[in-house]
């Protein structure tokens, strides 16, 4: 497993004034082994772009540094203990806030901010073809529904899913954030279809989101508006509840609570599960612990 890049506060919480920092350096996770292992850096150091497992190793897509948002694509390769940064062919625009599923090979991003400070969103898709990069970053058509970005993406059966996220909507002069409950699907051969709305919004839950066996999605914590009747300093952190879309049957089911419920964090395949890396207890509270998931 690779973890690379990202923010945190490391001098003191958000909420007392600390610095946002953002982080170049690159962990590894042998399997079996005890601990990570500091395995080097990114070329600088940025976060909250999208990642990817393709088979050569983690695809680094786009994100965002303390100047902005950026377009660069790295692969991150581990291989005898020896981790390899290569460029990967730049997006077309720069994107931070996206999310990423692979397909058949290909690696399909959707959505993201283009500028700092929620100015926008985007319903707009590329796909790159990890077989031959060189073709580069490809735009298919965009998403019918609204722009959004910190939603979640998944691969189940041939077919592309988007469900959730936030959206921007005019309010007092500016861009208001807007939780959704959108959910499509999408196929190389039939394009866009829309799903049944989701029962409630989830945005930034662990993605690309797990999927079982049976083709069950699994959304697990996020963000799914609660805390906002609290004040920073009181909100308890956040949904700890699983939201599961029935590919099979189109349906969506409760999953039940989470032990750790978590928001805006990755999501990778793992020793025949998967793992949640990261992410953040509430806002401005990170996380650094891992979690299995294993699903039924």
């Amino acid at each position: 497993m690779i973890c690379a890049g990202g923010t945190n506060f490391p001098d003191k919480p958000m909420l007392e004034g600390g610095a946002k920092t953002w982080t170049d350096r690159i962990f590894t996770l042998a399997p079996e082994a005890a601990a990570w292992t500091e395995a080097g850096t990114l070329p600088r150091p940025y976060a909250y772009g999208s990642s990817a497992s393709i088979e050569e190793g983690l695809l680094c897509i786009g994100g965002c540094d303390k100047e902005g948002h950026r377009k660069d694509v790295y692969l991150v390769s581990a291989a005898a203990g020896a981790v390899t940064v290569t460029p990967f062919p730049p997006l077309p625009i720069a994107l931070a806030y996206t999310a990423a599923a692979v397909l058949d090979g290909k690696v399909y991003l959707t959505g993201g901010c283009e500028r700092p400070g929620e100015q926008d969103c985007t319903n707009r898709m590329f796909m790159l073809d990890a077989r031959q990069p060189d073709r580069g970053w490809q735009e298919l058509a965009p998403l019918p529904g609204r722009g959004r970005f910190l939603h979640q993406m998944a691969a189940a059966d041939g077919v592309l899913y988007v469900l959730g996220g936030i959206g921007l909507k005019e309010q007092d002069g500016r861009q208001a954030r807007e939780l959704l409950t959108e959910a499509w699907r999408f196929t190389p051969e039939h394009g866009w279809s829309r799903l049944p709305e989701m029962p409630y919004a989830i945005a930034a839950a662990p993605t690309p989101a797990p999927v079982s066996r049976t083709g069950v999605i699994y959304l697990l914590g996020g963000d799914d508006g609660s805390g906002k009747k609290y004040t920073p300093q009181t909100n308890p952190g956040f949904n700890n509840q699983s939201l599961c879309l029935d590919t099979a049957s189109m349906t969506w089911h409760d999953g039940g609570s989470i032990a750790a419920p978590r928001a805006v964090l990755p999501c990778c395949a793992w020793q025949g599960g998967f793992a949640a890396i990261n992410g953040e207890l509430k806002p401005g509270r990170r996380s650094h612990e891992v979690w299995g998931i294993t699903l039924s």
